[in-house]
């Protein structure tokens, strides 16, 4: 049996339509985000700049401005340029212009 239409696009996109009151599944992305955000914390802790620099730069495009800088100014100490950047940003967002 062919498919055709909504249900092609449906059966492609993997989306399906939830029956009411139910909480739809999340999305692959999301769960793919959050296992990378824990990977990347794991790596922080042990010291690993770049690590730190990326996971501070996914928490400031959250806008989870508290848990982005202590991993900003970790980064940026250890010389991480990008994260030297992204915590002049937060610092700015903040309203401390004269540190930013």
């Amino acid at each position: 049996m062919d498919v055709m239409g909504d249900k092609a696009t449906l059966f492609e996109t993997g989306r399906f339509v939830q029956p009411s009151g139910e909480e739809p599944s999340r999305d692959v992305d999301e769960v793919g985000e959050d296992a990378e955000e824990v990977r990347l914390g794991m790596a922080a802790r042990t010291g690993d700049a770049e690590a730190a620099s990326i996971l501070g730069a996914m928490l400031l495009r959250r806008g989870d401005l508290d848990a982005a800088e202590p991993q900003l100014r970790a980064a940026a100490s250890a010389g991480d340029r990008p994260a030297a950047n992204n915590l002049g940003v937060l610092l700015h967002q903040r309203g401390y212009a004269d540190e930013a």
